[in-house]
């Protein structure tokens, strides 16, 4: 039997994140292009940084559940970003969209394929000591970062 806070973990993420790509759906070009008013880095950027994090949050989870460390990060966040953000400054909007769609299915499908027990499993990411819940609400929380800074960009 489904755990109700696993349900509620995997809703919770999966409205946020149809949330979002409803959001990045309906950007214009333009909008796409534009630099964000926080960092500056396009929007379109932002929106594939987004969908890298579902990937990222997969295995997390993925590795959590086996028992396997999480990878290493040898890098600030910052720093993470902006590697991101010089190798993207325009990734293809028709991809990233694709990505957000399956990565967000999946990720979905990862925080329900956890059995209770594995919800308080300490994991350390960086020099983070974290539960697995934590994971996943973080998982979300990023998208909700996200989604404000581009509608604060676009004036939404």
């Amino acid at each position: 039997m489904r755990s109700l806070e696993i349900e509620r973990l995997a809703r919770s993420f999966a409205d946020t994140a149809v949330a979002f790509l409803g959001l990045v759906e309906n950007l214009q070009i333009a909008q796409w292009e534009q630099p964000t008013i926080e960092d500056g880095r396009p929007i379109g950027t932002i929106a594939h940084h987004v969908a890298l994090g579902y990937a990222i949050g997969t295995w997390r989870i993925v590795a959590a559940q086996s028992g396997y460390p999480q990878p290493l990060q040898l890098s600030t966040a910052d720093e993470r970003n902006a590697a991101h953000a010089a190798a993207t400054p325009s990734p293809d909007r028709a991809i990233t969209v694709m990505l957000l769609r399956t990565g967000g299915a999946s990720l979905e499908a990862g925080i329900r394929s956890l059995r209770p027990s594995q919800l308080e499993i300490q994991i350390t990411i960086g020099a983070f000591k974290e539960t697995i819940a934590t994971l996943v609400e973080s998982c979300r929380n990023h998208i909700l970062e996200h989604d404000a800074t581009i509608r604060k960009s676009i004036g939404v």
